[in-house]
């Protein structure tokens, strides 16, 4: 029995129908993917995937900003203190002393600082030091050195120095060679120091004990 051709032709028509669709649907699909790669390739894809991937933050060090506290008055550099005193400076005024010794080139006198009485006063203190006032009574001072500091004392330039027996005051020089030959180790002798601001101002000689 042959079947009709009418039936043969829509049979035909049926199956290019079905590979039109298969390959259609291929196209599409391979379509579809070449867009989503390019897609995928574009800078605005990389944006959204950026957008909507997880969010990851880099850790920033931080600077440390030191506030200071409006309470807390910054500290300030103390002011120097003013050094303290000698207490062995000898004030301004009039001393008696035994030189002990003499740096002419330097200027200074290196003395023993005494107590001096004189009249009625040498008699009570020689009682209260125990010598025996036969001893004494004909010196004109009585000396009393209790205290064996030594203080070095500097010369002023025009300082005037005399001693006994002369006419005329020396200049510094020669009067410092002078006391450092007569007045050095003598207890015969003492010196009156005068001190201004610290420095000798004049130096006179005197006698300590009688001289017969």
């Amino acid at each position: 029995m042959k079947t009709p051709r009418f039936v043969r032709s829509a049979a035909l028509r049926g199956r290019r129908g079905i590979v039109l669709f298969v390959t259609g649907a291929l196209a599409m699909g391979i379509g579809v993917a070449g867009v989503r790669a390019l897609a995928s390739d574009s800078p605005s894809a990389q944006k959204h995937v950026e957008v909507e991937g997880p969010a990851t933050q880099t850790p920033v060090a931080s600077q440390a900003v030191t506030e200071q506290d409006p309470s807390v008055a910054p500290s300030q550099p103390s002011p120097s203190a003013d050094p303290a005193p000698d207490p062995n400076a000898l004030a301004d005024g009039v001393y008696p002393t035994f030189v002990r010794a003499v740096d002419v080139q330097g200027a200074t006198v290196t003395v023993d600082v005494l107590q001096v009485f004189v009249g009625a006063e040498q008699h009570q203190a020689a009682f209260e030091d125990g010598v025996d006032w036969q001893n004494v009574m004909y010196d004109p001072v009585y000396i009393r050195n209790e205290n064996p500091l030594l203080r070095t004392l500097p010369v002023a330039g025009d300082a005037r120095i005399t001693f006994l027996g002369g006419c005329e005051s020396p200049n510094r020089q020669a009067g410092l060679n002078q006391l450092r030959r007569e007045g050095v180790g003598s207890e015969t002798y003492y010196f009156e120091m005068s001190v201004i601001d610290g420095s000798v101002v004049a130096i006179d000689q005197r006698i300590a004990v009688s001289a017969c």
